[in-house]
């Protein structure tokens, strides 16, 4: 096993869980967390997905000081931010021909800090198809805390690709909710189904009060 490989067993809990948390949202659960975040004035979700739909569907260019301030990197130094604005044509197409997140990120994200944050959204960017998206939150709903980072990655990608495969009919319920003309702005139809499971579980935890994150 790789390095940053990961547990079947601890992957098939992540898909438990996923099933657990998804199928028992009913249309009108979905609905009322997506009319809440449009309608509280005091976050800034709009803003975040018209930004995310540019760089990920419309394939604008992406400034990585912006980048960083929109995914709430915290921690991750100019000068290492600056590396991939100078070079991203090149490494992103080191990723879209190697697709090896492993290699990706001992390469070129650990030199002073582990940014597996960050790399795992890069990816998830240039590939929304094969690589899904991961924070600390995730991470930590599915109480893979004490796992390093890239590990804990692994294992919630597989759990999503579990539980996708066994759920077509719930994404396809998701994605009928979202096609109505009030929720035009999410594009659901254009998103993979990593971003919907991301999207829906990021309205969700940040609606929970901070202790219950823990």
């Amino acid at each position: 096993m790789r390095k940053y490989g990961y547990s079947e067993e601890k992957a098939d809990i992540v898909k438990c869980k996923t099933e657990s948390d998804f199928n028992s949202l009913t249309s009108n659960n979905i609905e009322n967390l997506f009319d809440d975040f449009k309608n509280d004035k005091r976050n800034r979700t709009i803003c975040f997905i018209n930004y995310y739909n540019s760089i990920v569907l419309n394939h604008d260019n992406i400034n990585f000081s912006t980048f960083i301030a929109q995914w709430k990197i915290r921690g991750m130094t100019k000068e290492a931010y600056s590396y991939f604005d100078d070079n991203f044509d090149i490494l992103e197409k080191e990723i879209k021909d190697k697709k090896d997140i492993d290699s990706f990120f001992v390469d070129y994200c650990c030199e002073n800090r582990k940014e597996a944050i960050f790399c795992c959204k890069l990816f998830h960017v240039i590939l929304p198809s094969e690589f899904p998206l991961i924070d600390n939150y995730i991470i930590k709903h599915f109480k893979l805390n004490n796992e390093d980072k890239m590990t804990a990655y692994k294992i919630i990608k597989r759990g999503y690709d579990l539980y996708i495969n066994k759920n077509e009919e719930k994404i396809k319920q998701i994605k009928l909710i979202l096609s109505k003309e009030k929720y035009h702005y999410i594009r659901i139809n254009e998103l993979s189904n990593y971003r919907i499971l991301d999207m829906i579980y990021w309205f969700k935890l940040a609606r929970k009060p901070a202790i219950d994150r823990k």
